[in-house]
């Protein structure tokens, strides 16, 4: 755990404001927000092997895909990005990314198929993603990410969880539960679209042929409000109460 704090700090550091041609750089919240998140997700990723190749779908400011490059000192390391956001990365982004051999693909998840072949990958990661896809494509973007991945590779997912605490709370006020924001991302993706329980992750996940090998739920962003720290509270008793789902399966 200590190496992964150390790896992932420097890394934060490192990617900050790098990214986009015009972003300022994170805050100490968001940096502090970002090590909490990404703590969580790599403390479950399974061991991967040093000539395995892998994807990431969803790069953005790239902490996943370092991290994995580096933590597992892989050869390479395919991403995959929306192509309106692609064209907004920096030089210096793109170049760390070449120089990093991570190497980028751009796809618009919605109505194109991943440009790769059969049985390519032997795992990929999805995190935070599903959530700004349109519900009715989900079928076809899991069917192929089955499709890419070779047989028993596996796939981790992570997407907040609409049965959190907080959520159940605001829907009893009357409010909407998820944030409703019809403003386009980078003018490229919505914000989040629809949030999902651990049964409807898993149920779309088995349905497109996944055997589901774990699940689990977990807490990010806990310190940042009361709200979330009684949230956080309140999962370690009742863990579906967390405001995040992960799911790892396996290509049957």
């Amino acid at each position: 755990m200590l190496k992964l704090a150390l790896m992932l700090s420097k890394l934060i550091n490192e990617l900050n404001g790098l990214a986009f041609k015009s972003t300022r750089k994170w805050s100490k919240s968001e940096k502090l927000f970002f090590f909490h998140r990404y703590s969580k997700i790599f403390s479950q990723i399974p061991s991967i092997k040093r000539g395995q190749l892998g994807l990431e779908i969803g790069l953005c400011g790239g902490i996943i895909a370092f991290y994995l490059k580096r933590r597992f000192e892989l050869d390479k390391l395919y991403t995959l990005e929306h192509p309106l956001i692609a064209k907004q990365f920096s030089k210096k982004y793109l170049s760390a990314l070449k120089n990093e051999n991570i190497i980028l693909k751009s796809c618009d998840l919605h109505t194109e198929k991943l440009p790769w072949k059969d049985n390519f990958f032997d795992f990929v990661v999805f995190s935070e993603v599903m959530e700004h896809l349109i519900p009715p494509k989900l079928p076809f973007v899991f069917n192929e990410i089955k499709r890419v991945l070779k047989p028993n590779g596996w796939l981790l997912v992570t997407t907040p969880n609409i049965s959190s605490f907080i959520k159940r709370v605001n829907l009893l006020r009357g409010k909407n539960p998820t944030e409703f924001n019809l403003n386009l991302h980078k003018n490229a993706t919505f914000g989040h679209i629809r949030e999902y329980s651990m049964d409807e992750v898993e149920s779309i996940v088995n349905k497109e042929n996944f055997k589901t090998v774990k699940k689990w739920y977990f807490m990010i962003d806990e310190n940042r409000n009361l709200a979330l720290q009684i949230e956080s509270i309140v999962s370690k008793f009742v863990p579906s109460l967390a405001n995040n789902i992960a799911i790892l399966a396996k290509k049957r």
